[in-house]
């Protein structure tokens, strides 16, 4: 009897320690030394039922309401992470109360963080149980009410939010957006089957408009059709985007990714250890890049991916670039009706930049079919894509070709007559591509060209700094060339009607 006695102990000393308005804290937790909930709660009970439907949309496989139809397929659905700080923002939000589920009120959220909250819940178990019982419910929503999807033509087909109250949940736990979660749970008193549980993401709550995912209306291809952020790579299984690495959570700034999965393929991330040593994010198996890049050229010291292009092909990108803009300034560019555009009296020559190349080899190495989510690029920083078939061109030819696409947009338009704004319509339409190239305040550029072979096309990836296409703003300012300093400039070639 007295070893039974013991091993009770035993066992109790690996569960919760739970007391009545209390923050539930295991003994042994995921997050050290400050995290409450340990990795079986965290990764069975939280991570577990979103990343199942995550996968689900991934595949097209998800209810869209009562109507018979499923919500399209997700290009760019990510695997959700725990993070030990959204934990600790969890905790201190919550605090020891429990929220009355009659007059609920939200704990304190400054940053409008997307938020799960479960006032006094009646779970009936384990905290493991507690929180996957609740979050199947919320996630179950979309099987009743469905959500408007914007396509547009054969490609494109985002699912967005419509404000229904009922899909807030759902639809900010699959945000593909999101990519991390931090959960807290108290024990409420006088009845020790009641639990509040809070949970932040690390997105804004999502509102009205705003699309759940990139989505596509069929997908056949596999991760062929998949456009990761950077720092993650498609699994080839669930066409989900996964972290390419996974730090230990050693303090409360570190995540975890769910190990629920039975089947995953994962690699290292670029990043940097406290002895210098930098990983390198593996490119696509499909992925092929310019001979003659080994050294690194002008990129060599500043870029791990350096040699995944060429001076030459640097040099070509910004020389396709300058040589458009000149025209523009110059007001020898004409729209569609034969009338030329305005001349611009601020237009910045750009120069080539390495941290730029960088993020344009990342995206553009895993083979994506589509650009990449804004907010998975730094701050202020624009993007042109364009894939097309690699007949007929080599890597040589092929950044042309990409150039050519993005500017020729101007010749099927009559926009900018006499002031050159980009309007709300222009955003996302064929012509934002032009207007970036053309944006007279952006002056630095980073490109990168790839061949991907099973679909035997061209990758072409620019991006820019400071970003163009604010709504609402000059594209450039009309007057005549080296006019106006479009500020930080020391001077400006009146050839090419360009500043420096």
């Amino acid at each position: 009897m007295a070893e039974l006695h013991f091993i009770a102990l035993a066992i109790a000393s690996l569960l919760v320690a739970l007391s009545e308005g209390k923050p539930v804290v295991f003994l042994q937790p995921e997050c050290k030394p400050d995290g409450y909930l340990d990795k079986t709660t965290i990764d069975n009970g939280i991570l577990a039922p979103i990343n199942d439907v995550r996968k689900k949309l991934a595949k097209g496989e998800v209810n869209n309401g009562m109507n018979g139809g499923k919500l399209p397929p997700a290009t760019n659905m990510t695997l959700l992470s725990w993070s030990c700080e959204l934990e600790q923002k969890a905790i201190k939000a919550l605090g020891e109360g429990c929220v009355n589920p009659g007059t609920p009120t939200k704990p304190s959220n400054p940053d409008n963080l997307a938020e799960i909250l479960a006032p006094q819940y009646d779970y009936g178990g384990t905290a493991e149980s507690g929180f996957s019982t609740y979050l199947a419910g919320r996630l179950l929503q979309i099987d009743y009410n469905d959500l408007p999807v914007s396509t547009r033509g054969t490609v494109v087909s985002n699912p967005t939010y419509n404000d229904n109250a009922d899909l807030l949940d759902f639809a900010n736990l699959v945000r593909a957006t999101n990519t991390e979660i931090g959960c807290a749970m108290n024990r409420c008193p006088g009845d020790p089957g009641l639990i509040t549980f809070y949970c932040l993401l690390n997105g804004k709550t999502i509102t009205n408009g705003q699309p759940l995912y990139q989505g596509t209306p069929s997908n056949t291809a596999g991760c062929s059709e998949v456009t990761c952020p950077e720092g993650y790579a498609c699994n080839d299984a669930t066409w989900v985007c996964e972290r390419t690495s996974t730090p230990a959570p050693e303090s409360t700034s570190s995540s975890t990714s769910s190990s629920t999965s039975s089947s995953t393929s994962t690699s290292t991330s670029s990043s940097t250890t406290a002895a210098g040593a930098t990983t390198i994010i593996p490119p696509s198996s499909q992925a092929e890049f310019p001979a003659g890049g080994g050294g690194g050229g002008m990129c060599a010291t500043s870029s791990p991916y350096a040699s995944r292009m060429t001076d030459t092909i640097r040099n070509e990108y910004l020389r396709l670039h300058n040589f458009r803009r000149s025209l523009l300034a110059r007001g020898e560019i004409p729209r569609k009706d034969g009338k030329l555009l305005p001349k611009a009296s601020n237009m910045w020559r750009m120069k080539y930049v390495c941290d730029l190349e960088e993020g344009a080899i990342l995206h553009a190495s895993q083979c994506p079919t589509l650009p990449s989510e804004p907010s998975s690029r730094p701050a202020n920083v624009g993007e042109n894509f364009k894939t097309f078939p690699a007949t007929r061109f080599t890597f040589d030819t092929a950044p042309k070709k990409a150039v050519t696409e993005w500017w020729k947009t101007i010749r099927d338009v009559n926009y900018f007559e006499n002031v050159v704004v980009f309007r709300p319509f222009h955003d996302q339409a064929p012509i934002s591509s032009f207007t970036q190239m053309g944006w007279a305040t952006t002056n630095e550029l980073g490109c990168s060209i790839v061949k991907c072979r099973t679909n035997d096309v061209y990758v072409g990836v620019c991006r820019y700094r400071p970003k163009g296409n604010i709504v609402n703003s000059n594209v450039y300012q009309v007057g005549t060339p080296c006019s106006m300093n479009p500020g930080g400039a020391t001077s400006c070639d009146s050839t090419e009607g360009l500043w420096f």
